[in-house]
């Protein structure tokens, strides 16, 4: 059938906005395989499109494509002319190898010029789609759908950033579905083209959707509702790492690359149960290389242990009349140990092995097999230590002189490493004589200079710029990787040996039962911190990052009599509560939010009158059309009610409020059959007269026995229509 102009050009509109829409699907397709070409695929996308509305012959349109899909081939991997005498054995070549690696199974051997032929195909079969969908079906949605969920999953899975191609297509993808609804419902009542009644249908619509996306994107945005699934998915399948950019907080086994902002993530990863708050610590490392962590080729051991077997660490531990149990119950599987400070050992129901790296000091869980294994439970052995502040303050820097050489590896710092960074180590500690106070000193400077905790404005360092070099001279923003490098380095800066130290922080704690408290803790208290070593006191726990408290118990048995008396040395408390500053610190942020979001509403007048604008205009247009709306609610209303006698004397009186709201009202004195005579002659039926011969037979106790009420209520329905058009 031929295409009227109005036809062709509402048509071509369509294909337009198609256009638009694949070029949002091609653009992620591109950027993540890295693939060139761009603008040729969507020439094809166009030329296919231009085929479909001009409903070129099929032979033809074919014979079209399969031109331009041989010379996009051998115009892009022909290292000759394309009109050249070796295109063709190019492309002879081309086919016979690839059909012998598809019919050997091999099909990893397809070529790159091949897996593009069949590329293209795949867009000439889904514009064939989308042209049936347009021209036949009249219906956008599922294509539009598919489009959104494409683009949005890509952008939560991938490095790809779909923000503004989401926002794009819904808007173009809205238009696209008001304007083949509002054609669909023109064939279905079999109504003439008359371009002008359809737009003033159109109008309306289009005018709506870009107002409320127009206010839609101004608008303050809150935050996601649902934690991002990836770092869940990550923990579970075992794809943990950091990158640069954006990144997702939680454990991961990458430190290479330090730096940046990252989201946060509340994901239950396991829930403990002990009398005493513990920093959650799971591995060390030793080698900065001005970026980030690394762990250094020196060859060390690895022990294994069976199920209660004491396990060796580094680590002080308390004495054996303080040793205590912590039960953790994991919600994430890990293929590695939690361990506690004073880390004694661990017991599991299950078989298992635990094998120690005495490198990293972090502990593998594997089975007898020697394949990995993650625990649903299990249960550590602790006693705290319990350092002695006399000791502390007895560990003189001339002591540092006599450490073997197996601690030369935490004094590593890259050749690189400015200058300044030394400095201002030496300043820090200038005045303290201890090995303790030096770092204490290092430890305090970052809550007393301008420092600031934040997750979101960490910047990356640049390709010839210093992780920690950046972080104490440029920006002094950043969140606990900062912190702990940072101290790390500027104690190694004075010859104290020290290392950077990954985990969990305590955790959110909860309820407490017979003196046990459970912690839940989530990807977002994975934490890092520093532990340095103390001649005569060994290696020791510290917490340099603003809003974090440490966990370290000492003894302060300082005589009396010495000159240290003067001085009164506060104890370090456990807090009840974790994190507690940095708790309030966000509610007051939350705080500051929603009130700047609401002086920002009262400044945007224009918003608020479009609004109402827009409010007003619904208000009329569905009081001007009340005819109409009203009776289909009413329809699709007593579509699913029972055919029965009740349901049948309600349907008639809302037909009698239909038809005197077009002007058929019953005058005083008439009776019901010569209303209904007058309203058939009006509608040019009889089935007004049909339901008021059995309403009348209901109301006057004339029930017939047999009625036919799907009947009735078709009858009913027709006139309800006939009263719309």
């Amino acid at each position: 059938m031929k295409q009227s102009v109005v036809e062709f050009l509402e048509l071509a509109v369509a294909y337009i906005i198609i256009f638009f829409i694949l070029h949002e699907w091609l653009v992620p397709i591109m950027q993540l395989t890295n693939t060139g070409g761009f603008q040729f695929f969507l020439v094809f996308i166009g030329l296919a499109l231009v085929l479909s509305l001009f409903q070129v012959h099929p032979l033809l349109s074919g014979l079209v494509k399969f031109g331009y899909i041989t010379w996009f081939i051998a115009y892009i991997y022909n290292d000759h002319p394309v009109l050249s005498s070796e295109t063709l054995p190019f492309l002879l070549s081309e086919w016979k190898w690839n059909m012998t690696a598809i019919l050997s199974g091999d099909f990893g051997q397809v070529s790159d010029a091949f897996r593009t032929v069949l590329f293209l195909i795949l867009i000439w079969m889904l514009i064939y789609l989308i042209h049936h969908w347009v021209s036949v079906k009249k219906n956008i949605f599922y294509f539009f759908g598919m489009t959104v969920f494409f683009i949005a999953t890509l952008d939560t899975f991938s490095d790809y950033d779909g923000k503004a191609a989401i926002v794009k297509v819904v808007v173009l993808g809205l238009i696209m579905t008001g304007v083949l609804f509002v054609k669909r419902l023109w064939l279905q009542a079999d109504a003439t083209s008359n371009i002008v009644e359809k737009w003033k249908v159109i109008i309306p619509m289009l005018v709506s959707v870009l107002l409320v996306s127009t206010v839609a994107f101004y608008l303050p945005k809150t935050g996601p509702t649902w934690a991002d699934p990836v770092p869940f998915i990550k923990g579970v399948t075992g794809q943990v790492g950091n990158g640069i950019g954006q990144k997702t907080v939680g454990y991961g086994e990458d430190d290479s690359q330090l730096g940046g902002p990252f989201q946060g993530d509340d994901t239950l990863v396991f829930t403990a149960t002990s009398r005493d708050r513990h920093y959650w610590r799971v591995e060390t490392k030793d080698t900065y290389t001005t970026k980030g962590w690394i762990v250094s080729e020196e060859g060390m051991n690895e022990v294994p242990y069976e199920s209660g077997m004491p396990i060796r660490t580094s680590l002080q531990v308390g004495s054996p009349e303080d040793e205590r149990q912590a039960q953790l119950e994991m919600d994430v599987p890990l293929p590695f140990l939690i361990q506690t400070y004073g880390f004694i050992s661990v017991s599991a129901q299950d078989s298992a092995l635990f094998v120690q790296n005495e490198q990293t000091e972090k502990v593998l869980i594997k089975q007898y097999n020697g394949e990995s294994l993650s625990l649903a439970n299990y249960s550590l052995s602790y006693s705290e230590p319990l350092y002695s502040m006399e000791q502390l303050q007895m560990s003189y820097t001339s002591t540092l002189e006599t450490l073997d050489a197996s601690f030369d590896r935490f004094l590593q710092l890259p050749d690189e490493l400015p200058i300044r960074v030394r400095d201002l180590a030496m300043a820090i500690i200038q005045d303290k004589s201890t090995v303790y106070d030096q770092i204490k000193a290092v430890e305090n400077y970052f809550k007393t200079n301008g420092f600031r905790y934040d997750k979101t404005e960490a910047a990356i360092p640049a390709e010839n710029q210093d992780y920690v070099d950046q972080f104490l001279f440029d920006t002094k923003v950043g969140y606990c990787d900062n912190f702990s490098t940072s101290m790390v380095v500027l104690l190694r800066s004075v010859g104290i040996p020290a290392r950077w130290v990954k985990g969990f922080a305590p955790g959110q704690p909860g309820p407490m039962s017979d003196g046990m408290r459970e912690y839940q803790v989530t990807n977002d208290n994975a934490h890092s911190w520093v532990e340095a070593y103390i001649p005569g006191a060994g290696w020791m726990e510290f917490e340099p990052t603003i809003g974090f408290t440490g966990n370290v118990n000492i003894d302060y048995d300082l005589p009396l009599d010495t000159p240290e008396q003067d001085e009164v040395i506060e104890p370090e408390q456990k807090p009840e509560q974790p994190q507690q500053q940095e708790a309030q610190e966000a509610q007051n942020r939350s705080t500051l939010s929603l009130d700047a979001i609401w002086t920002w509403l009262k400044k945007l007048t224009y918003v608020w009158v479009g609004l109402l604008i827009l409010l007003m205009i619904i208000a009329i247009t569905l009081f001007f059309q009340r005819k109409k709306w009203i009776p289909k609610m009413h329809v699709r209303a007593y579509r699913k009610k029972a055919a029965d006698w009740s349901s049948f004397d309600s349907s008639y009186h809302v037909l009698l409020k239909q038809l005197a709201r077009i002007g058929l009202r019953k005058r005083d004195g008439e009776t019901l059959r010569a209303f209904a005579e007058r309203v058939d002659a009006a509608l040019e039926t009889d089935e007004m007269q049909k339901l008021t011969a059995v309403y009348e037979q209901h109301v006057y106790g004339n029930e017939v026995q047999e009625i036919d009420f799907v009947e009735l209520k078709e009858s009913w329905e027709y006139l309800i229509n006939r009263t719309i058009s």
